[in-house]
């Protein structure tokens, strides 16, 4: 085998708050994650290629080390003292750039996986994992997927439950934020109101989807002041959403919904209000996986 396609599933904040900084200016985080439905596709090849070759429609994609997908080919090497052969990594993104539904980070997961089966390395879940922590803090949760508390920078993770059937929907404004611009702001900041994570893990855990979207929250909402996610937000909220939240640093809004049609509906009208970047979704149980 030369060749391996996988699906790489967005992540979604259901809320985010920050508890402190470690030693080297990363932020400490508490967090509800969960994978869902909109996923980019990436192509894996081995091959005479020069090294690291990606390829990409999306012009706003970088094609050198400054992708992450550079970034855990290179780590997955140097962690498994493989000399390194030539990769060619093509992918097709349907995640919305620069949204906080960490795009790149699901890519460089996907291209870890695909290397662990290209190469027949054998590593676990945890090793993995443990790889991607050094390319990224969402690495780790987009390799395992599912719903999860996540905590440090990123990568402790404790599964949670899969959520009962529900549904979100996803829109990003004509708007791109920088996850360290986002960060910056937010030590200059006192922050108003925090979630109560452990309400929240204890919704998730009991499958009360209405008690869970109602008490979600982003510390890093507040510290922006983007005129944008709050009337994106409120418009959500009009179409009887349970609850709405910036994932991530921004700028995606995700609301949540149990009936289908009503998520439709919400929908339709962001579409006729100019959102155009606006994806209907459901939960997945997983992370990145082999197509």
């Amino acid at each position: 085998m030369d060749a391996i396609k996988i699906k790489a599933p967005a992540k979604i904040n259901l809320s985010i708050d920050v508890v402190g900084k470690r030693y080297d200016g990363y932020h400490l985080l508490r967090m509800i994650n969960q994978s869902i439905d909109l996923m980019d596709t990436v192509t894996v090849s081995l091959g005479e290629f020069d090294g690291v070759v990606i390829e990409c429609e999306d012009e706003r994609v970088p094609k050198d080390e400054r992708n992450t997908v550079y970034k855990a080919c290179r780590a997955f090497f140097a962690h498994t003292g493989r000399e390194p052969v030539g990769v060619r990594v093509e992918i097709e993104k349907e995640i919305p750039i620069e949204a906080g539904l960490a795009g790149g980070s699901a890519d460089a997961a996907a291209v870890l996986v695909a290397l662990n089966h290209l190469l027949e390395t054998g590593l676990s879940v945890e090793e993995l994992c443990g790889i991607g922590e050094k390319v990224g803090a969402d690495v780790p949760f987009c390799i395992q997927g599912g719903t999860a508390f996540v905590e440090g920078i990123g990568e402790v993770l404790s599964p949670l439950p899969p959520l009962p059937k529900c549904y979100f929907v996803v829109s990003k404004p004509d708007l791109s934020i920088r996850t360290a611009d986002c960060f910056r702001a937010f030590d200059g900041e006192g922050i108003s109101r925090r979630p109560d994570i452990d309400k929240i893990t204890a919704a998730v855990i009991a499958g009360e989807i209405g008690e869970m979207a109602s008490s979600m929250c982003n510390v890093l909402e507040e510290v922006g002041h983007y005129e944008q996610i709050e009337s994106l937000k409120a418009l959500m909220l009009r179409e009887d959403a349970l609850g709405a939240v910036m994932s991530g640093s921004g700028s995606a809004v995700v609301s949540v919904f149990e009936d289908k049609g009503d998520a439709k509906r919400c929908v339709r009208e962001l579409e006729a209000a100019g959102y155009a970047d606006t994806f209907l979704c459901k939960p997945v149980e997983y992370g990145c996986t082999i197509k």
